[in-house]
């Protein structure tokens, strides 16, 4: 395959008919009255500005140069550049933004053909980047039609002894940069609008304002200027101003948005749970920008992919639905719209956990059917330890009470026992009612008490067939199982709970103990569609001992399903 290098050199050795150094932006060909060319490149002993200057053709473009003081700032700063020009038949004349628009088509670096790759970004005049785009014929060495700048296409590469002069089929548009173009987002997607702009807001920038005056109260009075600030995205490193960001956004609609959170809404309903919709649009916010620029093929995939925003939520390629036919470039970014947006199950379920003492809260019959015992007697619900706060009035108390069954006396130790338990949440009222676990993918952490040296295993049943099973788990002397301090998994706390930081503010050594997931039990236990319509199922947990071991009692204290990413 030919490289765009091997292609200009050999038109090089074509123009010149005899060899020669090999090409360098700084080279001078000159001596020769007659300008050396071909069909893709031309050869000129003359400055950018002689050449523009010379043709009748560019006589627009060097009108506007000439009137914007281009060419003195050039020879002021007397250094190699590339010069973007369209012929009189393609010129349009700037309405507004005349400087802006003139200094969109001067760089300070000289570039030639050979040097430019696809993707390659040269920055303007005006403080902005051009973006270089080039087909699979450009990468073959074709130049004409076949390299654009923006969106202009090649006509014409001329090298110069001050840079290159290309010849372009239109004047350069320079997109609005991300901050520009969310801020002028028509009101179709105004959510998605004051989301962003409320995130951030309008600072006074004194530095570039001029002092016009003294009030009468003897301050200084500003021509202001204000610039728009965003902690939220500069505290991820993301300037939305910036022209050194190469960002995605993928952006939802009004109507895109409602209907996620009318489906979110309906999910929710069938579980019998909620979730703010402050949280929600935080999600859709924050998974709405990406640090690097994505194609087409990285957005819309078929099968499983996630790609992580800036803030680390995740975005599954296979599920969310963007339009890739039309993507919007901006400056320092580009754009693609959101057809259809899914809130993630795992956001919509941050865990699901809860209790076996809710056994005093059971009538009769639902002690009867929510907890099933084989060679097990109810003791009693206790708290054994007081409810506490690593940080009153910031985070609940929370106790450590459990459920004690005793082991019947005309039993052997060899024939254990086993209880069938149906989870059960409190309602407001101080009933029960089953839960409604949604199909997916889930990590099953459950806590006893320390030292029981029991041997358990837990099965998973649906409608009476097992659906997963654990390994056999010692609730022995580790604390790993001991309540819910979870001393060993990792994102264990409730939702927004900072261990390091509640430690540190509120002096609380155990703080790290607080109401976590507890010990695993299953990694990745994965609840069937037993339907087929994404309905929830109600479960049973299962929990067999072979042997008592010698043991009396057994005291459990609870069970926590945490949605893991796959539960999408």
């Amino acid at each position: 395959m030919k490289t765009l290098f091997q292609s200009y050199m050999m038109f090089l050795a074509i123009g010149l008919l005899a060899s020669c150094s090999e090409l360098k932006d700084d080279d001078h060909y000159g001596k020769a009255d007659t300008p050396i060319s071909n069909n893709e490149l031309k050869i000129v002993n003359v400055s950018s500005q002689e050449y523009i200057s010379s043709r009748g053709d560019l006589s627009e473009m060097n009108g506007l140069f000439a009137g914007q003081g281009i060419y003195d700032e050039l020879n002021k700063k007397a250094q190699l550049s590339t010069i973007l020009v369209v012929t009189n038949d393609h010129f349009l004349k700037p309405e507004e933004k005349t400087e802006f628009i003139t200094r969109s088509h001067i760089s300070d670096i000289s570039i030639s053909p050979a040097n430019l790759e696809d993707g390659t970004r040269l920055m303007m005049w005006h403080g902005k980047y051009v973006n270089v785009s080039i087909d699979e014929m450009g990468k073959e060495g074709n130049i004409v039609d076949h390299i654009l700048f923006n969106n202009g296409a090649v006509k014409e590469v001329i090298k110069t002894t001050t840079g290159y002069v290309y010849v372009i089929s239109e004047m350069i548009e320079t997109p609005t940069s991300l901050y520009d173009f969310i801020n002028d987002l028509p009101d179709e997607y105004s959510i998605f609008r004051e989301m962003v702009l409320a995130s951030g807001g309008k600072e006074f920038d004194r530095t570039n304002s001029k002092a016009i005056g003294i009030n009468d109260q003897g301050n200084t009075v500003y021509d202001s200027i204000f610039i728009y600030r965003n902690t939220f995205f500069e505290a991820v490193n993301f300037d939305m101003n910036s022209e050194s960001l190469t960002a995605t956004l993928l952006l939802p609609s009004n109507e895109v948005i409602n209907q996620a959170l009318d489906d979110a809404h309906q999910r929710l309903a069938s579980w019998e749970m909620v979730r703010s919709d402050s949280i929600m649009k935080d999600w859709i916010l924050k998974s709405s920008f990406y640090s690097k620029r994505y194609s087409p093929a990285d957005l819309q995939t078929t099968e499983v992919n996630d790609v992580k925003s800036i803030f680390g939520t995740q975005w599954r390629t296979n599920v969310q639905q963007v339009d890739v036919s039309d993507p919007m470039e901006l400056s320092n970014g580009i754009v693609y719209k959101v057809r259809k947006l899914h809130l993630p199950n795992n956001l919509l379920m941050y865990r699901l956990k809860d209790y076996f003492y809710y056994y005093e809260n059971c009538t009769d019959e639902q002690k009867e059917n929510y907890f099933k015992r084989v060679n097990l007697n109810f003791k009693e619900c206790a708290t054994e330890v007081a409810a506490w706060s690593p940080l009153p009035g910031v985070w609940p108390y929370h106790e450590n009470r459990v459920i004690r069954f005793d082991k019947p006396s005309d039993i052997a130790d060899a024939d254990g026992f086993q209880l069938d338990f149906t989870p059960v949440k409190l309602n407001a009222d101080g009933t029960v009612r089953p839960y409604l676990f949604p199909p997916g993918a889930y990590r099953f952490a459950m806590g006893s008490v320390q030292n029981q040296s029991l041997g358990i295993t837990v099965s998973i049943l649906i409608d009476g067939q097992e659906v997963a099973r654990s390994r056999t788990i010692t609730w022995g002397t580790s604390t790993e199982f001991h309540y819910d301090r979870g001393t060993t998994l990792s994102n264990t706390h409730p939702e927004g709970y900072d261990a390091s930081y509640v430690r540190e503010v509120g002096g609380n050594s155990k703080a790290a103990n607080y109401d976590t997931d507890g010990g695993q039990m299953m990694d990745e236990l994965v609840i069937p569609d037993v339907k087929g319509d994404g309905s929830p199922v109600q479960i049973v947990m299962r929990l067999k001992c072979e042997s008592w071991e010698g043991k009396t009692n057994v005291k459990i204290h609870h069970w926590c399903l945490r949605p893991t990413v796959n539960n999408y």
